[in-house]
């Protein structure tokens, strides 16, 4: 009515620029509930749900594409996820990408006109060689970037991690296995490289922001029997063993060391024939869990990495039984199967009990 009033200004996005992700090509969230998802909980078998779908990505709120420009990932292929300094960080192509920190699946700046520390953090590393990062690894200093031909470390000299103080510099240029992925030995990384005729196992130590870290070919002493194409690994950094694999090969191979403080007093390889083809296999909680398929079906099993107490505890669906003594037992490949009697069959000639031996023990009897 030709008066003036009161008036606000609040930025918002460009009219017509993008504004949000396409969701079937952004990864997917797996979410473990209490419950069934409607608030109950079904049944008595104690059973573990989880919720699959995808998360609520946040949309662009201001600016346009030159004051706040999509993420780097945006057009690209997704290499791996990881976390560092509470902020989702996502390698794509040459570039890691971080979100804001506390707020995962937010990738866009919170303003158009000024900066901020909690923006998200979008750089790339720099190389004569193609430089795809394929997976990271957090250290103290740091995270670890590898890609085919070198390692990076993205890390910073001020107390805050932003856009204006993060820097990624080249520590290391070994050939790394993108197939695989790097491990930690509680305080140095181990990695493979997959270049040669055989497999390389290398171990990097003293990893910092400034200088060059130590790498070891640990797999020296065994270059000739460690076979290539290995593609599965896994670690166990309270019993200090390492294990690897090719998916489709019954063979495990493994790295046991033995640390004081800083000095690497014993270590040794040794390999593991299984009952079948492995497919995948992980370490949790001083067990190695291993998919292993036989006659195309994929059994899971078991092996303590510890030693058992003298309570050795044998549980399945039906039966629990305890057996006493005094003996220790070491780590073992045994693998058990319930036989049903109905299965066995008793000869007084012989004396003996025979049934056939379950698929993957043996194609006999015994």
């Amino acid at each position: 009515n030709n008066r003036d009033g009161s008036g606000t200004w609040e930025e918002c996005p460009e009219p017509g620029r993008q504004i949000n992700f396409d969701e079937a090509t952004m990864p997917i969230q797996v979410v473990r509930l209490q419950d069934d998802g409607s608030g109950t909980v079904t049944g008595t078998n104690n059973a573990i749900y989880f919720r699959v779908g995808y998360p609520s990505w946040d949309k662009c709120q201001v600016g346009d594409t030159v004051t706040n420009p999509e993420p780097s990932f945006v057009g690209k292929k997704i290499s791996n996820l990881v976390f560092f300094r509470n902020r989702l960080c996502v390698l794509s192509d040459e570039n890691i990408i971080m979100s804001r920190p506390g707020d995962f699946f937010n990738f866009w700046n919170k303003s158009a006109i000024t900066f901020s520390n909690t923006d998200p953090i979008d750089l790339s590393v720099s190389s004569t060689y193609p430089a795809i990062i394929y997976d990271a690894i957090q250290v103290n200093s740091g995270i670890v970037l590898f890609t085919k031909n070198q390692q990076f470390m993205l890390t910073t000299d001020s107390d805050i991690l932003n856009p204006s103080t993060a820097k990624i510099n080249a520590i290391a240029d070994f050939n790394f296995n993108h197939k695989t992925n790097p491990v930690t030995l509680g305080t140095t990384i181990g990695f493979l490289d997959n270049a040669g005729k055989y497999t390389r196992f290398f171990e990097m130590a003293n990893v910092r922001r400034e200088g060059e870290p130590q790498i070891v070919e640990q797999s020296k002493v065994v270059s000739k029997l460690f076979d290539a194409d290995l593609d599965i690994i896994s670690s166990s950094r309270e019993n200090a063993s390492i294990y690897f694999s090719a998916k489709g090969t019954s063979t495990v191979y493994g790295f046991r060391y033995f640390n004081a403080t800083e000095k690497r007093e014993q270590q040794a390889w040794f390999t593991w024939e299984l009952s079948g083809d492995v497919q995948y296999h992980c370490v949790l909680d001083d067990t190695l869990y291993a998919v292993v398929r036989n006659s195309s079906k994929d059994v899971l099993q078991k092996f303590d990495l510890k030693l058992l107490s003298d309570s050795r505890q044998i549980t399945d669906d039906k039966q629990t039984t305890a057996t006493e003594d005094d003996l220790t037992y070491r780590i073992h490949l045994d693998n058990s199967s319930i036989v049903a009697s109905s299965a066995a069959s008793y000869s007084a000639s012989t004396n003996k009990t025979t049934f056939a031996l379950p698929t993957g023990f043996n194609n006999s009897s015994g």
